[in-house]
């Protein structure tokens, strides 16, 4: 069976490890030389750009702008939208995706006179609230990464690796064009000249099912052929031109089949089926191996945690502007050019934009009270506040963790799971509420859990209590930890601050989150960047997000929490809400569930950093403090 072949080129000038000065040279080298090779081989490519690179070309290099529009009205190349920036979008509110969607289009119309009806999802990262945001935005259809959704679908039909589908949003679906990162980097070796042609096509007719009716050849990076960005020391060494290997291989591809643009592909295969590519244990899909995990744009980088947090705080200044160039400069930051490899001038260059154009937050000091309807009873190892019907206690041994909360006389889910509340042997084992730890290679573990020698207890208002403490984490931090009860509004709120007194080369999670109930339907309730909540079952459901993968990635995947919040909606039972003050602190959200025997155990894990292989031994990071603050509703 003939088959039908397309190639999209992924170009984005904003590349976290290129240089401002070197965009030229890179233009150069692979923006034009993917045009000539179109022209030369008339072989259909699509190119998929953010509208800040069409800017940049447009200012550095507009004769690739009229060669582009040549070679679109000859039917040859197909634009395939991106947004202004490179944007991760489950990790950001929802007004910045489709605002980053709408100036993107604009952008596209003003420069090529074009409107895409394709988007690719920005660096293959996607949640089902994206499939919203995209319609919202004028897209008729997505292009999404096959491998990773059919690794947690063991269900699903072998045919749907072979035609298009429709993919489920949260209120909408879309068609859905897939992309293959084994395909695109086998193709991307032997340009390399890191294997034969004859090994490509040895493995390509092994890999490629005889029903396979389209083929994405190539799905990624543009500015990987004849030129180096200079991510890794195993960079392959420029041996030939590459551009005339691509040439060699695509036209060898076509004695085997046709290429078409996805446009075509979609309008000759379509089939009715209708996926959902997430899952509970996986509600955000990473692209290729497993060394990719979404903490390295929240948690990794030369400090993602920091640069997240000002990008926040940033967004709540501007977030009713109707200033087109403030929101250029938020989307300009928040793309993820300024995390992975970031080099260090342009970190500085963000830093030195948040110094001069973000109004600084104060805390705001209350005055204290006297109260005299208060009980605050110590013993050797609990304290507890008590005021009406509210009593909440702490674990004065273990670092004043949060041990149970009492309302009404009932027992609330969350705060101290103790040993043998659980029967399963894995579970063996406290889980606190409250608990920091930081991990490395260097360190160890190292966490709060210790006793208690001092407290203070302070009333801010009249119904607003405050408990803290001070915690010596050896020679490595100082942890301050502080509870505030808050009687009015039925709030418990912890804010952790932690100063590093050393590089830490691994992961810091702070305050991490316990719940155990019995074996009801449970449910945890979501924004992953759209506006409609995202909502899975935990039933029968395992999921480790924060569990490391190797010894050089520290965990397995995370939420986005876009509105600051999490829900756990529990049968016959109070839902338990959380939110987090992403002002303070943008921490990357970890969730952690089991099964037990007539119980389950759900924790979220709140990380300041993580280790992969992205992280950067950033010395700034001695001079600021890490925060996280969330709020438990009673």
């Amino acid at each position: 069976m003939s088959k039908t072949f397309y190639q999209l080129y992924h170009a984005n000038l904003a590349f976290s490890a290129i240089e401002e000065e070197s965009l030229g040279d890179v233009i150069d080298k692979t923006y034009f030389a993917l045009l000539y090779f179109v022209q030369k081989t008339k072989i259909k490519v699509a190119l998929e750009i953010s509208g800040y690179s069409l800017q940049k070309i447009q200012e550095l290099r507009p004769s690739w702008i009229e060669l582009f529009k040549t070679l679109y009205s000859e039917g040859l190349v197909e634009l395939v939208g991106s947004g202004y920036m490179q944007i991760i979008a489950p990790l950001v509110p929802y007004k910045v995706n489709i605002i980053n969607q709408q100036m993107g289009i604009a952008v596209y119309k003003t420069i090529l006179d074009i409107s895409p009806t394709i988007a690719y999802v920005n660096e293959q990262v996607f949640s089902k609230s994206l499939v919203d945001i995209y319609r919202e935005a004028g897209y008729k259809a997505l292009m999404m990464e096959w491998n990773n959704s059919v690794a947690i679908h063991k269900e699903w039909q072998k045919d749907y690796a072979y035609t298009p589908l429709y993919v489920e949003g949260v209120e909408s679906k879309l068609p859905l064009l897939w992309t293959d990162s084994i395909l695109f980097q086998q193709f991307q070796r032997t340009v390399h000249t890191q294997q034969s042609f004859q090994d490509y096509f040895d493995f390509f007719h092994n890999y490629v099912d005889e029903l396979h009716q389209c083929v994405s050849i190539y799905s990624s990076d543009l500015e990987v052929f004849n030129y180096r960005p200079g991510r890794f020391e195993t960079e392959a060494i420029i041996e030939q031109d590459e551009w005339k290997n691509i040439a060699k291989l695509s036209v060898e591809l076509c004695n085997i089949g046709e290429f078409l643009l996805p446009s075509e592909i979609l309008q000759k295969y379509q089939s009715k089926a209708t996926i959902s590519l997430t899952n509970s244990s996986h509600p955000i899909i990473i692209k290729k191996q497993d060394k990719y995990s979404l903490s390295r744009w929240a948690g990794c980088g030369r400090d993602a945690n920091f640069i997240n947090t000002l990008c926040y705080q940033y967004f709540q200044q501007i977030k009713k502007s109707q200033d087109q160039e403030n929101w250029q400069n938020l989307l300009h930051f928040w793309g993820s050019d300024y995390r992975t490899h970031t080099t260090k001038k342009k970190w500085q260059k963000a830093l030195d934009f948040f110094e001069h154009n973000l109004v600084k937050i104060s805390d705001q000091k209350e005055k204290n009270y006297a109260e005299t309807d208060i009980k605050l009873i110590h013993s050797d190892n609990i304290l507890v506040f008590k005021k009406g019907s509210l009593e909440v206690s702490f674990l004065l041994k273990k670092g004043l963790a949060l041990h149970s909360v009492f309302k009404n006389e009932k027992k609330l889910p969350f705060g101290t799971v103790k040993h043998g509340e659980l029967s399963h042997i894995s579970h063996v084992a406290d889980f606190f509420t409250g608990i920091s730890v930081i991990e490395s290679a260097q360190t160890k573990k190292v966490t709060d859990l210790v006793k208690v020698e001092e407290y203070s207890f302070t009333q801010q208002k009249e119904e607003l209590y405050t408990i803290s403490t001070k915690i010596i984490l050896h020679d490595i931090a100082t942890l301050y930890k502080s509870w505030q009860i808050d009687t009015q509004n039925n709030t418990i709120s912890l804010t952790i601050k932690l100063h590093l007194k050393k590089l830490i080369v691994g992961s810091i999670r702070l305050g991490s989150f316990s719940m155990l109930h019995k074996n009801k339907e449970l449910f945890y309730i979501c924004k992953n960047g759209g506006n409609k909540d995202e909502k899975y079952s935990l039933k029968d459901t395992k999921i480790n997000q924060q569990a490391p993968k190797s010894l050089l990635q520290s965990s397995q995947g995370g939420l986005g929490l876009t509105d600051n919040s999490i829900t756990f909606k529990i049968e016959q039972g109070e839902d338990v809400r959380l939110t987090i003050d992403k002002e303070k602190s943008f921490p990357f959200v970890m969730l952690e569930h089991h099964q037990d025997t007539r119980k389950q155990l759900t924790r979220l894990h709140f990380s300041v950093q993580e280790l992969d292989d992205t992280l950067k031994e950033n010395r700034e990071k001695l001079q600021r403090d890490f925060f996280v603050k969330y709020t438990i509703n009673l």
